[in-house]
């Protein structure tokens, strides 16, 4: 696993839970307003942790922890993710995991497996490939999103905890989009302010909504 960043210990990553936070390197999307270019740009990548560094941590502290979130980037792009998962599990820790729903062979392979106790899948727009498109580049092909469409149906039908949610950008989404959205999915869904001051595209259109217009879109 490409793991680029490591927080030991969050009491807000996994509700109700003490977690670590892994960071894994890479992404298929380009999202514009994305907070992490340094995990999705490859010229913009750093040094990674050794695994053996984190599971020794994990050993040492396992009594003071509950679970282990993995996001990014984009964890699924990784082959090796189930047998890093495995491991983690085998330490009596759960798992939450952090997905763009690009890849539902994987997420089908980690639910029927028992490797992941909650899962949260960025919904990036409301679902249509246009409107998709111009939220993750314009590279996106129909089967990718049909894979996206697909990953929902596969969360949806699953038997373990699970969330959607949107990073919402004034400039990228109106109120009624969200809402929409909010409707489609509630009440497992959750919606998370655009950060300006640092994205993967510094000339980006963009802007943070107000607390009203945030409030306004929870209604």
């Amino acid at each position: 696993m490409q793991i680029a960043g490591f927080k030991k210990q969050s009491l807000i990553d996994y509700p109700g839970n003490i977690s670590s936070v892994v960071f894994t390197q890479g992404c298929n999307f380009r999202c514009e307003y994305c907070h992490n270019p340094d995990l999705v740009l490859p010229e913009r990548f750093g040094s990674c942790y050794k695994e053996d560094e984190l599971f020794a941590y994990w050993q040492k502290y396992q009594h003071l922890l509950d679970a282990v979130c993995i996001t990014g980037g984009e964890p699924c792009i990784h082959k090796d993710l189930p047998d890093f998962i495995s491991r983690i599990k085998q330490l009596g820790l759960k798992v939450k995991l952090d997905s763009n729903g690009t890849n539902p062979d994987m997420l089908m392979y980690l639910i029927k497996k028992k490797l992941i106790d909650f899962i949260s899948m960025d919904i990036k727009h409301i679902l249509s490939i246009e409107h998709y498109k111009i939220s993750v580049g314009q590279f996106l092909s129909q089967p990718n999103f049909n894979h996206i469409l697909k990953s929902i149906k596969l969360i949806e039908e699953s038997q373990i905890e699970y969330e959607f949610r949107t990073t919402v950008a004034k400039g990228l989404h109106t109120i009624e989009q969200i809402k929409s959205l909010k409707d489609r999915f509630k009440p497992s869904y959750t919606i998370q302010n655009f950060r300006p001051d640092i994205t993967l595209n510094e000339n980006h259109d963009y802007q943070a909504w107000s607390l009203g217009e945030l409030n306004e879109m929870s209604l």
